[in-house]
């Protein structure tokens, strides 16, 4: 696999607080590449200077060796970059069909050919579970069916990276399997993807590598096997109970 991201010396500054610094990675194309770390170590603020939400302060983002650091958010967006919200945040007032056609005709890399957008609109839907939805208001739908309208409006944009932030966050067992299954099937089809999460059942059993944010910087790399191993790792985040290799595993659903 070749490097389709690298960063290099990204911090972002809000006043005198550093929010990331001085953060080196490389993910390679068709891999999910995993983000954790505490709350506040910086993680989705990386994901915003990616995403072209954030200005970082300093340093390098690049894509597939083009430098985008500091690009505004929908030239990254066409350039094949997308991400989801820890929040969901689909047009309330619109019906899901809509928000994902939204995705589709402004967000995209390429519009699909005026007869076929409905098609593709639907197989997005089926492929995330919400055939059926389509019709209904945005701003009625329970939580769960809220993040996979999230991915659904992200996937829409026919996306290279995907960047997930907390997609599983407030799911229940059952849901979080079917969203990871759906991570791991938009990987073979050649996605890739940077994943942040706090569910390290998740992590340890989607990614193919990870990095440990802590305070801003780095703090480790690595496969899950050798994160969960790592002293400083477990000193700095995961506690003396290093469960992750030995948890109940999470269901997998067919």
């Amino acid at each position: 696999m070749t490097d389709l991201l690298s960063v290099e010396g990204l911090t972002r500054h809000f006043g005198g607080i550093a929010a990331v610094v001085n953060l080196h990675f490389r993910v390679k194309e068709g891999e999910i590449f995993g983000i954790i770390g505490p709350n506040g170590a910086g993680k989705t603020t990386a994901f915003s200077m990616i995403a072209g939400s954030l200005v970082p302060t300093v340093g390098s983002i690049r894509f597939r060796d083009r430098e985008i650091g500091g690009w505004p958010s929908q030239r990254v967006v066409h350039l094949g970059i997308c991400r989801t919200h820890q929040i969901p945040r689909p047009f309330t007032g619109m019906t899901v069909y809509e928000n994902v056609e939204v995705g589709m005709r402004y967000g995209g890399r390429r519009t699909p050919p005026r007869g076929s957008i409905a098609d593709e609109i639907e197989r997005i839907l089926e492929f995330t579970g919400l055939s059926g939805w389509g019709a209904r208001p945005a701003g009625s739908l329970p939580t769960g069916n809220r993040k996979r309208l999230e991915l659904a409006r992200a996937l829409a944009t026919d996306p290279v990276v995907l960047l997930c932030d907390e997609i599983c966050g407030g799911l229940n067992p059952t849901e979080t399997a079917d969203i990871l299954s759906l991570l791991r099937r938009l990987r073979d089809g050649g996605i890739t993807i940077l994943y942040i999460e706090h569910d390290m059942r998740a992590v340890m059993r989607t990614c193919d590598r990870i990095m440990v944010l802590n305070y801003g910087e780095k703090l480790a790399e690595g496969t899950p096997e050798e994160i969960q191993d790592d002293e400083g790792v477990i000193e700095a985040y995961l506690g003396r109970r290093s469960w992750m290799g030995r948890a109940e595993p999470i269901e997998e659903r067919p």
